[in-house]
């Protein structure tokens, strides 16, 4: 799945889109995802000038979404009206990640509760060595059960 599929599936866009590809999945089990990290990225422009890296609330953005895409594979597309909000997320950074790296992340489907809750959890990966690994929660919901939206 290209980065064009890519948006079909999630609500993000520039800057806060942070996956270039879905190399494999299986709805229901997992799902593989790429992120390729430029020195153009906005949030590398700030962090930090004199040593560019990667944030670490970035990367867990970026499995968030590779959970998104899989919730949905694994149930159904969300309608217009409706919402992915992460529900918890746990996760732990082992090494820096820097402009050059490519990532990937192996998402896992745990537990799927009434088509409206997704567990998940999974690893991000440099050249093979672990970068970070999460569990996380997902909820589905219609965007007017958030009450009133000042957008």
């Amino acid at each position: 799945m290209g980065f064009t599929e890519i948006k079909n599936w999630l609500r993000h866009r520039h800057p806060m889109l942070y996956l270039d590809r879905v190399l494999d999945y299986e709805p229901g089990v997992r799902l593989v995802s790429r992120l390729s990290v430029s020195g153009q990225i906005d949030a590398i422009a700030g962090h930090f000038p004199e040593r560019a890296v990667f944030p670490a609330s970035h990367l867990s953005q970026a499995f968030a979404q590779s959970g998104i895409i899989l919730f949905q594979l694994s149930t159904s597309p969300l309608a217009d009206d409706e919402l992915t909000l992460v529900g918890s997320m746990n996760s732990r950074f082992f090494h820096v990640v820097a402009p050059g790296d490519t990532v990937t992340f192996t998402v896992t489907a745990d537990r799927l509760v009434d088509g409206t809750t997704f567990f998940f959890s999974g690893r991000a990966f440099v050249d093979g060595k672990t970068v970070g690994a999460f569990r996380s929660s997902l909820v589905r919901r219609k965007a007017d059960a958030l009450g009133h939206q000042w957008w």
